[in-house]
């Protein structure tokens, strides 16, 4: 195991992001970022095999999962917030950072639906798994958060599971759209960015894959704010064709990193 954790870490070290952009002198309020999805945002990176630095929540940056503060050395496995927050971490030095995580494997968008329903989350076999979205924004909402902050992104890694059920998949572009929409509305940041990885799996067993990513594109180039990270290239588990293994993880989390550091440096 030990040349895996040097090979993690030789991977995340060649995925830093550029160079970090120009920060403003005055004091800036704690920049929030949601995390949510399904498997791949869980994760099934090994934790035992990351550095030990990797394993340590970066400087000024606050990690809750599931409405709990943890390191990422508290979980068996990860996903990609180790990388995105080491990476953020160093583009942005002088920045507070909270990241608020919570995914559940297997989840379609209508088990995410702001307007859930328990009959529409069965079409996916998802009914057990709850309200989603409402548990991810009262964890928000419980988070012990400061009294002046500012929610800078959402990061989206799902779509695996409508992919299993084309009749579901048809609808996929318009079940986003309201998601985003409900975000940028409960979360009170009507601009906020939607960063969305794009899923890749297999046609056989994700038959409407291909209508996935493509409503993904398509949402990317008509919602406003939502950029897409591309993932075709990210090394997955040799046991399982759909989720990315410790190295794909921590660049997944690295692309992500790279890509609010562009769509903030505009502004800095």
């Amino acid at each position: 195991m030990v040349g895996a954790s040097v090979l993690l870490l030789s991977l995340c070290s060649s995925c830093a992001p550029p160079p970090s952009p120009q920060m403003p002198a005055a004091p800036m309020a704690p920049a929030v970022f949601i995390l949510a999805g399904q498997s791949n945002m869980v994760g099934r990176g090994i934790t035992a095999d990351l550095s030990d630095t990797l394993r340590r929540v970066p400087s000024r940056v606050t990690f809750i999962l599931s409405g709990e503060e943890r390191e990422f050395g508290d979980q068996p496995t990860f996903g990609p917030e180790v990388g995105f927050a080491h990476s953020l971490a160093e583009a942005w030095p002088g920045r507070e950072i909270i990241l608020i995580k919570h995914a559940v494997g297997g989840t379609s968008l209508l088990a995410w639906a702001p307007a859930w329903d328990s009959a529409q989350a069965e079409r996916t076999r998802n009914a057990a798994a709850g309200p989603l979205y409402d548990a991810l924004l009262g964890q928000f909402r419980e988070a012990r958060l400061p009294n002046e902050f500012q929610v800078l992104g959402i990061l989206w890694m799902q779509g695996e599971r409508d992919a299993n059920f084309p009749e579901v998949a048809d609808d996929y572009e318009g079940n986003l759209r309201t998601l985003i929409r409900a975000f940028r509305r409960d979360l009170a940041a009507p601009e906020v960015p939607f960063f969305m990885g794009q899923i890749n799996p297999p046609s056989t067993g994700w038959p409407a894959a291909a209508r996935v990513r493509a409503a993904q594109e398509t949402s990317a180039e008509e919602i406003p704010r939502t950029l897409l990270i591309r993932t075709e290239d990210l090394s997955k588990r040799d046991d399982e064709p759909v989720h990315y293994d410790g190295s794909g993880l921590l660049q997944l989390g690295s692309r992500f990193s790279d890509a609010v550091v562009r769509y903030y440096a505009r502004d800095w």
